[in-house]
């Protein structure tokens, strides 16, 4: 087996190892997956989708411990890996848990954000494989603290919009065989983002029928994903 190889099997192992952990539901489990985690995140040079994931993991598990700082930054560079990964399934989830963590803690998640941005600007722009997401998902961060309550709002109007956007460039969902993620974000995937936008509306209290009308979309969606057969399995990333 070359390094290559080597490397990428390290990486599914680690990947792999943390979502079991994950899975635990306890937190010596969220603890270790991670760690886990940030061991994928460096097993080898892989960004994009697997970046994103493995970032998207670790920000899920420091939300559970309480860590919010941390979880911020791991949510941004789940979201910064994402759009490298010319993926919107995991574009649409980098939101999620963007939005998780604002939920909790805004101004962290605006804080995050902004070192993100200033470490893509000094960088430069990062090259796109497949799709160019570049600006997709991006937000207009807050400048009032009415408008930082509602950052968890921001970031999930943004993975519907993404999905919208999906649909309408495909022409539709079309069929399972032509339901590539990388165009369209599967039913759960878009069930989940019209459900956290509708519930965030709920709970500010804001725009009362259109959040109702999100949480009913939200099981459309899910009904149909469950009458739908499941897709032959992907390998690992």
């Amino acid at each position: 087996m070359d390094v290559a190889a080597q490397l990428a099997q390290r990486f599914c192992d680690l990947a792999t190892e943390a979502n079991e952990a994950f899975m635990e539901n306890t937190r010596i489990g969220y603890l270790a997956a991670a760690e886990k985690a940030k061991e994928a995140a460096v097993a080898a040079d892989l960004g994009g989708a697997h970046a994103a994931e493995c970032h998207r993991l670790l920000a899920d598990c420091l939300i559970r411990l309480g860590n919010m700082a941390d979880a911020a930054r791991a949510a941004c560079s789940s979201l910064q890996a994402a759009r490298a990964s010319g993926n919107r399934s995991f574009l649409v989830m980098a939101l999620g848990v963007c939005g998780a963590v604002a939920k909790q803690e805004p101004d962290e998640m605006a804080k995050a954000e902004k070192e993100s941005r200033e470490q893509e600007r000094l960088g430069g722009s990062p090259s796109y494989d497949g799709l160019d997401l570049s600006q997709e998902g991006r937000i207009i961060l807050p400048t009032t603290l009415a408008d930082l309550s509602r950052l968890d709002l921001i970031y999930y109007e943004a993975a519907v919009a993404i999905c919208d956007a999906a649909l309408t460039a495909a022409g539709g969902r079309g069929s399972a065989a032509d339901d590539d993620e990388m165009r369209v974000p599967s039913l759960v995937l878009e069930a989940e983002a019209r459900g956290d936008l509708g519930l965030s509306l709920h709970l500010l209290r804001s725009e009362g029928q259109r959040g109702l009308d999100l949480t009913r979309q939200a099981v459309v969606l899910l009904r149909k994903a469950v009458r739908t057969p499941a897709p032959a399995p992907s390998p690992p990333l």
